[in-house]
């Protein structure tokens, strides 16, 4: 997966993060827990049952491999995985966009054109902050759906910078009387929104600030993973 999107000519990278390391969280329990439960398993496989004699010998091995298998495994899939999945995807804002860069290739990546912004805020996520300044940044594109960023660090931070690289571009745009999205006045196609999938959910109906009239749609809602 690229660092950073591809760039129009005259686009520059503004902001290039990742969500929190609070993100890892649950992944660092669960690798504790499973630690702590397969030394456990082991601990009492050996003092309750030391068979010496066949065929027991070659079923108590065979229970030891099975103990890790399944630890190895939980490992994998619950630690490992969404450690990569947290370094491979990044939060981008550019002068032209806001862009998600997920794992998966180019299929997964959500770009989205700040002209269109509505409005961009942050909520309050689902446990608590303990004193960090990351939380959920939630931009809504209109007819093109909406964005959540979870865990984004400096998270009011991010949303002014937002906020402002938007109004800086719609404020290039009227200055040179431009339409669309190339600033040639014929405008490129809108960019179609990404279906939802396991790595998106529905987002909530935007506060009375927002533009009226839309509901959030659960085919052009994209949300970073949890």
């Amino acid at each position: 997966m690229p660092a950073r999107p591809a760039l129009q000519p005259g686009e520059r990278v503004l902001v290039s993060t990742r969500a929190h390391g609070a993100r890892l969280t649950r992944p660092f329990l669960v690798l504790l827990l499973t630690v702590f439960v397969l030394s456990s398993a082991q601990r009492a496989l050996e003092l309750r049952w030391r068979p010496v004699a066949e065929p027991w010998t070659t079923v108590h091995a065979g229970v030891e491999i099975t103990l890790l298998l399944v630890a190895g495994w939980v490992v994998l899939r619950r630690c490992l995985r969404p450690l990569l999945r947290w370094w491979r995807t990044r939060y981008v804002l550019t002068t032209h966009h806001l862009v998600l860069l997920r794992p998966g290739g180019a299929g997964r990546t959500v770009t989205l054109p700040l002209h269109q912004l509505r409005r961009v805020g942050v909520e309050r996520g689902r446990s608590p902050a303990l004193g960090r300044r990351d939380g959920r940044v939630v931009a809504d594109f209109g007819s093109l759906g909406g964005l959540r960023l979870e865990h984004a660090p400096e998270a009011q931070r991010l949303a002014q910078l937002i906020r402002r690289a938007a109004d800086d571009r719609r404020a290039q745009g009227a200055g040179a009387g431009w339409v669309g999205e190339r600033g040639d006045g014929g405008g490129a196609p809108r960019p179609r929104p990404t279906r939802v999938d396991r790595d998106a959910a529905v987002a909530p109906r935007p506060g009375p600030s927002a533009a009226p009239g839309r509901p959030w749609s659960r085919w052009t809602v994209h949300q970073e993973q949890e």
